[in-house]
């Protein structure tokens, strides 16, 4: 029972530090006034995988003495992807509700795609009057709160790979060899 415990501690934590770094980064780049920059979208992806693989090694390396499965390496990553979600959804709501045109510039953003991709207008009009119903600040929130938890997982799934590790399987030995030589 005590493992559970520290998994989801640890795992709130560094959520809570990941969702902190995103909100803060967001609150910049909303303040530079580059919401709609392209060229910044993937500086979260970095953090997220600093935050998860921190987390993974921390959690293996202080709440499972050194040892941990590729499973829990997953699920240490998805599930502090889900608490950062979590903060990362209470910002949108918060941020949506402060300056309500940041909708207006994404449908915005989204038009001016569809264009470049040379879509028609008859296209562009249908694909905008089926996204409009999407993009409501409690639909978008809910969305980033799914994304967060897939990104997690996408991300836990490549970093267990190289964070995992079995427990020693020769500990036993190990361990009455010292005992022998403590006699």
């Amino acid at each position: 029972m005590e493992q559970k415990s520290t998994f989801w501690k640890s795992a709130m934590i560094y959520g809570l530090y990941v969702g902190i770094f995103l909100t803060l980064y967001s609150v910049v780049v909303y303040v530079l006034g580059q919401s709609q920059n392209k060229s910044l979208a993937f500086i979260p992806f970095i953090l997220y995988a600093v935050c998860i693989v921190l987390a993974q090694i921390y959690y293996k390396n202080n709440e499972l003495n050194g040892s941990i499965s590729y499973g829990e390496a997953v699920g240490i990553g998805v599930a502090v992807m889900f608490f950062s979600g979590i903060i990362a959804t209470l910002y949108s709501l918060i941020i949506f509700k402060i300056d309500p045109s940041l909708l207006d510039q994404i449908r915005i953003a989204q038009e001016e795609a569809y264009i470049q991709n040379g879509m028609s207008e008859e296209m562009i009009e249908k694909t905008m009057e089926m996204s409009a119903k999407m993009m409501t600040p409690g639909w978008m929130a809910i969305m980033g709160l799914l994304s967060s938890v897939l990104i997690g997982t996408i991300i836990s799934l490549v970093s267990a790979i190289f964070i995992k590790k079995q427990p020693n399987e020769d500990a036993f030995e190990d361990a009455m060899e010292e005992v022998k030589t403590e006699d």
